[in-house]
């Protein structure tokens, strides 16, 4: 089980508000150094409930900022869920088993399904369009905003 306090600790969200300021302390308790391994674009893949606890949105800043593009897991808090999706990062429900760390993978939203090595490693079910627009948007305050501007 992954916390928001394992995403970013608790005493961090306190002292910023800048996920660039929050950006190097992604996972410092549970994972020291990972932020050294992240690239543009990576995926987090959890095998159990990601995102527990706190209803702040710096857990998932935090994960923006670092470059993530995608996260995955079998389960997640519900309000990290919404907050992922709210802040344009894909969050999807899908067994986990398969996914090797360090995998190339890729994604298809649109029909539920997770490949790589040549096969479908997972498969979840696919988004409604609400969400997928609204990361095409790049989340819901944008999308909210076109809509108004767009009336």
């Amino acid at each position: 089980m992954v916390s928001t306090d394992d995403i970013i600790p608790a005493r961090y969200k306190h002292m910023h508000t800048d996920p660039a300021l929050l950006a190097p302390h992604l996972f410092e308790a549970y994972l020291p150094g990972f932020v050294d391994t992240l690239e543009p674009g990576d995926a987090i893949v959890g095998d159990s409930v990601f995102g527990i606890g706190s209803s702040r949105e710096q857990a998932v800043s935090t994960l923006l900022a670092n470059g993530i593009g995608l996260v995955i897991a079998p389960r997640f808090g519900r309000i990290l869920f919404r907050n992922c999706w709210n802040l344009a990062l894909p969050a999807i429900e899908a067994d986990t088993e398969r996914l090797t760390e360090g995998a190339r993978i890729s994604v298809d939203l649109e029909h539920g399904e997770i490949r790589g090595e040549g096969t479908t490693l997972a498969t979840f079910p696919a988004p409604p369009p609400f969400l997928l627009e609204m990361i095409g948007q790049g989340g819901l305050l944008p999308r909210v905003q076109n809509d108004v501007i767009g009336a």
